[in-house]
């Protein structure tokens, strides 16, 4: 009986350990959830969009997570990028949108600034689709991932600035430029080496508590 009552207070005593350590190191594992707004465009070259077209950045969405233990920032996340083209005829318009869709693996290097975080480093985008659509009545969707319409790989160069809002809370605001080709073989234009994602982001990221 002696013996099951140690048994128990042993017990007793791991479990309020590990309770306490799972407090002291809940929020320390450097997990950062984000989430916010992308305004996308593609730089295409001239005849792409030329006289009587009026080329716009397109809104959408970026989440993901951030390990931020390292000397450099890890992350993993999706983002949504593409343009939209409005073409002009007469006293009517017609307005294009493309749609490209990633999945992103960024390594960002973090520098003390004030009382925020600067960064810039490399994000390498997988594509997850493409298409292309207009408000035309009656027209469909544009499957551009086919006949290699538009290349797997985006790769290029993320730059901004993160400000602390709390402990747990940041805003990021940054700038995404492209140097891998957007377009495939047959590409959108005579020079596809000319399509470049680009664009602005604004995030909110989020300590986790693991």
């Amino acid at each position: 009986q002696l013996l099951q009552t140690n048994k128990g207070v042993t017990m007793k005593r791991m479990l309020i350990i590990l309770s306490l350590a799972s407090c002291m190191f809940a929020g320390e594992m450097g997990l950062k959830a984000y989430g916010g707004l992308v305004m996308a465009n593609v730089a295409f070259g001239e005849e792409m969009c030329d006289e009587g077209c009026t080329q716009g950045m397109k809104p959408g969405a970026s989440f993901g997570v951030q390990y931020t233990k390292l000397p450099v920032m890890l992350g993993l996340g999706m983002s949504m990028r593409g343009t939209t083209m409005t073409y002009e005829f007469g006293d009517e318009e017609l307005v294009m949108t493309m749609a490209l869709n990633y999945l992103d693996i960024t390594a960002l290097y973090p520098y003390p600034v004030g009382p925020g975080v600067a960064f810039a480093g490399l994000d390498i985008g997988m594509l997850l689709s493409a298409t292309a659509s207009s408000d035309a009545e009656g027209s469909e969707d544009v499957d551009l991932t086919e006949d290699d319409g538009t290349n797997s790989l985006d790769y290029g160069i993320m730059l901004g600035y993160t400000y602390p809002i709390n402990d747990d809370m940041s805003v990021s605001l940054g700038y995404y430029m492209g140097l891998g080709d957007v377009t495939g073989d047959y590409g959108l234009d005579e020079d596809p080496s000319a399509d470049k994602n680009t664009g602005l982001f604004v995030n909110m990221g989020y300590s986790l508590p693991f």
